[in-house]
């Protein structure tokens, strides 16, 4: 069987603080580490969605609220559920990976790389569903 989890595709975590929210898998360990002796990923994703925007909103009020606020995490696999849909943004490997996540200062520039990148591909309108909360 191959494998499920790769870059690009689209998650939905299951546990914690994130629960219900869409996201990327940057990167897998699918064997674990030393750290983590389980299969785990790292995953970018959306912790507050844009919200509705109209014709008559002025530009201000437009770019409040097309803001997207970012997550940066490595999650156990268990608690994660893959959907059939990858999305291919390009994030820069070189901020967001594991190691920036356990200094302060690395993991706010990964965060922000992260949230230009979701910012860039949500007003070329790709994707919509992604930028969309998740309803259940």
């Amino acid at each position: 069987m191959g494998k499920i989890m790769k870059a690009g595709k689209v998650v939905v975590v299951l546990g914690g603080r994130y629960a219900g929210k869409k996201g990327v898998v940057v990167k897998t360990h699918d064997d674990g580490s030393n750290d983590r002796p389980y299969g785990h990923a790292l995953v970018a994703g959306i912790d507050r969605y844009p919200l509705k925007v109209t014709k008559k909103m002025g530009k201000k009020r437009m770019a409040k609220r097309t803001r997207i606020k970012p997550f940066v995490k490595v999650l156990n696999y268990n608690h994660l559920m893959p959907t059939r849909y990858s999305v291919d943004i390009q994030l820069d490997k070189t901020m967001v990976n594991k190691d920036s996540l356990t200094d302060g200062k690395k993991r706010r520039k990964a965060r922000i790389e992260v949230k230009k990148k979701f910012e860039e591909r949500h007003k070329t309108g790709k994707n919509r569903w992604f930028f969309q909360k998740l309803r259940f």
